[in-house]
């Protein structure tokens, strides 16, 4: 089990290098890997999103996604309080207490869980992701935003927050998604072709985008502070032993190891700017992505390899 996950982080990681020199050449400034991320959570995410869904009706699968999609809010709501606790006995107070239990939860689903899981197993496993990726994005734009803007001016309404949760495109993408299958709509060629190729480029241009990232970081300073080590060990180690023991009891075969290995993949690239836009501290989560992405190269194929099914 673990042979796939180790082949596909080498890839991965061979892309993140990508990122790293094309930042230091200056070809690739803080301001284009923006315009990256844009191109990633607006274009070729959305696309990916309805493309895994294309495939013939099963009323199996339905109950299972459906399922899927509430373990994931229960183990985010679960994994945001148990972050929140051992942030409070590590003293700390808001905002970084937000950042800690909100970052903590805000993994890296989109750009990195979804070629592991196609690694592991094709696409029986994807459509399980797509419920994964849409209820992590709803929990990021509810909860996530609310520990985010605590001890800060940016605090945002209710409706403002539920609009943003669930009227943005990957949310919608998904429930496209979900409509045809339910409906086993099949998209008209020149349609799909589009949306195939748009989310074929999601793997390549986040592992650069997060290698851009990691470029600017300042290693000696980030591998000093003892808070990145444990917010990196719940997210990478804990997480996925948690949510093997809770998520065990409602869940089984593919989908449990599905969300498992989800709940054990790194910060999100994108958790710096999400915690800018609260007035949170986005160079802590900068080291909080930078740390927990280094060290997952090891992690994930011992999650894959003890904690979930072989395909």
């Amino acid at each position: 089990m673990a042979i796939p996950v180790i082949y596909q982080l080498l890839t991965m990681v061979i892309l993140m290098v990508v990122g790293v020199i094309l930042n230091k050449k200056n070809f690739l400034t803080e301001k284009n890997a923006k315009g990256l991320s844009i191109v990633l959570t607006r274009v070729a995410v959305p696309a990916n999103m309805i493309v895994l869904m294309q495939r013939p009706f099963s009323h199996e699968i339905l109950i299972g996604f459906l399922k899927t999609c509430g373990g994931t809010f229960l183990m985010c709501s679960l994994g945001a309080f148990l972050f929140f606790l051992i942030g409070k006995a590590m003293k700390m107070q808001f905002p970084e207490l937000g950042l800690f239990s909100g970052g903590g939860v805000y993994s890296n689903v989109i750009f990195m869980g979804q070629p592991l899981i196609m690694a592991m197993y094709g696409e029986d496993g994807l459509i399980f992701c797509v419920a994964v990726m849409f209820t992590c994005n709803v929990f990021l734009f509810t909860v996530c935003s609310v520990l985010f803007a605590i001890g800060s001016d940016r605090r945002k309404s209710a409706g403002k927050m539920l609009k943003e949760a669930f009227l943005n495109l990957i949310c919608i993408s998904a429930v496209i998604g979900v409509f045809c299958f339910v409906n086993s709509i099949s998209l008209p060629t020149p349609i799909y072709d589009a949306l195939q190729f748009s989310a074929n480029t999601t793997v390549c241009l986040s592992m650069i985008y997060i290698g851009s990232l990691l470029a600017v970081a300042n290693i000696k300073e980030i591998f000093k502070d003892k808070k990145v080590y444990v917010f990196s060990f719940v997210t990478l180690i804990i997480m996925p032993l948690f949510t093997k023991a809770v998520a065990s009891l409602f869940l089984d075969g593919i989908a449990l190891s599905v969300l498992v290995v989800l709940m054990g993949t790194p910060a999100a690239a994108a958790l710096p700017s999400f915690a800018e836009i609260y007035g949170n501290d986005e160079k802590r989560a900068s080291e909080y992505v930078f740390v927990s992405t280094i060290f997952s190269v090891i992690t994930l194929p011992l999650v894959a390899q003890f904690l979930c099914i072989p395909a």
